[in-house]
């Protein structure tokens, strides 16, 4: 048990200069720039993410569809988007069950392929990169 102790005191002034010049790197940005840090780094493309967020309001339930494509060894693209959307997109919820999803978020992908009726839907350019509202009344 003291050798368990000692190890992890060994480990304190790392970890505190860890957590210190992490603290020094961000202490200096601006909130927009802390919420995209995250994504940012990894990097992916954040301009679609904040197309995405200024459509989506705090309670959609949002459906990613978009083809899954190598992006690391360690995930694909629809994978890595997928994380970076449930921090950066928040409060609105990602679902995996097209059912339960108010809002469709499309990146490489044409949202017209899902036979739904949509009420809204943005696009950003000529890109295939949308934000669909669908209309369950019909």
């Amino acid at each position: 048990m003291l050798a368990l102790a000692y190890s992890g005191w060994q480990d304190v002034p790392h970890s505190w200069r860890l957590m210190h010049s992490q603290y020094a790197g961000y202490t200096g940005l601006t909130r927009a720039q802390r919420d995209r840090a995250f994504g940012t780094a990894i990097p992916m493309p954040m301009d679609i993410f904040d197309f995405w967020r200024s459509e989506l309001r705090p309670w959609d339930r949002y459906f990613i569809q978009m083809p899954h494509e190598a992006f690391s060894t360690n995930g694909d693209k629809k994978f890595v988007a997928r994380l970076v959307a449930h921090v950066y997109l928040l409060p609105a919820i990602e679902t995996t069950d097209l059912n339960k999803a108010s809002v469709v978020l499309s990146w490489d992908a044409d949202p017209g392929v899902l036979h739904l009726k949509f009420w809204e839907q943005y696009r950003a350019g000529q890109q295939l990169i949308y934000v669909s509202r669908i209309n369950r009344d019909s």
